[in-house]
């Protein structure tokens, strides 16, 4: 039986036994509002199921990564993980340990869920959790609209691959199957460090993502960003992935931004002050936050794991999760 606390230690996690046990992987998990949906959503999928996180050291050293995989593998109790931070360090340090593997996986380097019930298999399911959410950019049925991306981490190359891959025909196929030309959008992703936007470019090669498709501009203070941001196209989607307004205070836009004609601001952020939606609102701009997106990642990574549909699981999520819907601070 696990502990009273929502978080666990490894040796914990090996040592559980009772009712089924499904991890939070990240960096600060206790406090995340998750462990209070998740009894109501395993309803769904998994009645008995408990939920408990792991909190892991960002580091390189693989050994953390190793031995929690190996300790989920080796306990029949555990039956997965989500994983919201390390996604990059787990594939590295542990990618010997997968029996099986989605190519989401093999094309990003990243992994996002583990079912753990059977051998140790490894999904990356990002990409999906945005494809399952036709608004705001669109695509399903014609033209997405076009989107800067204000952040260049894991949120935007899975926007990278939801916006030029087919990904339930990738899922499908075993292999990346281009987005049909006359539903995609123009894209452009901004980062503040060379190497970030390096790595999307390698995953667009491996995924045969024709460089020229879309575009990737370092800019490193807001004024670039406002530039970026007033210059875009009528109609196009601004995206704050870069954390700002929940990791870390602010908005990557100085105040007073303007935006283009006819366009929404989206955060990836469901929680904390949202100043980047303040801001927009303030210009006069439709706003989305990140609630769907959120409840979207979690359906597919645990739909992933136990093998049902990822829309249908969101669909269900949905209906019963505006209880714990946070309420914007600041």
């Amino acid at each position: 039986m696990t502990t009273g606390s929502t978080v666990l230690t490894v040796p914990e996690v090996a040592a559980h036994r009772g009712a089924p046990l499904y991890l939070f992987v990240g960096v600060s998990t206790g406090g995340s509002a998750v462990h209070q949906a998740f009894p109501t959503w395993a309803a769904l999928f998994a009645p008995d199921a408990e939920l408990r996180g792991v909190d892991l050291p960002e580091t390189d050293d693989p050994a953390p990564f190793r031995a929690l995989v190996e300790a989920m593998r080796d306990n029949p109790d555990v039956h997965g993980a989500v994983v919201t931070s390390h996604k990059l360090r787990l594939y590295r340090a542990c990618s010997d340990l997968f029996d099986r593997t989605d190519p989401l996986v093999g094309l990003t380097h990243e992994v996002n869920s583990l079912d753990t019930r059977s051998g140790v298999s490894a999904f990356a399911r990002d990409a999906q959790s945005l494809a399952v959410l036709d608004a705001p950019l669109g695509g399903a049925a014609g033209p997405a609209a076009p989107a800067l991306c204000l952040g260049s981490g894991g949120s935007a190359i899975a926007l990278l691959l939801r916006s030029r891959l087919d990904i339930e025909a990738t899922l499908t196929a075993g292999h990346a199957v281009p987005m049909p030309a006359d539903r995609t959008g123009a894209l452009t992703v901004v980062g503040r460090r060379e190497a970030a936007l390096a790595e999307i470019g390698e995953v667009a090669e491996r995924c045969g993502i024709a460089a020229d498709s879309f575009a990737t501009v370092l800019a490193r203070d807001p004024a670039q960003y406002a530039a970026l941001t007033s210059a875009a196209a009528p109609g196009t989607v601004i995206i704050n992935a870069t954390g700002l307004g929940k990791t870390a205070p602010g908005s990557p836009l100085p105040d007073a931004a303007a935006f283009p004609t006819g366009s929404l601001a989206w955060d990836f952020n469901y929680r904390g002050p949202l100043t980047f939606l303040a801001q927009a609102r303030e210009a006069g701009v439709p706003t989305e936050d990140g609630w769907l997106y959120f409840l979207a990642g979690w359906s597919c990574a645990l739909a992933a794991i136990t093998g049902g549909d990822a829309a249908d699981l969101l669909a269900a999520v949905s209906r019963v999760s505006d209880p714990f819907r946070p309420t914007p601070t600041g």
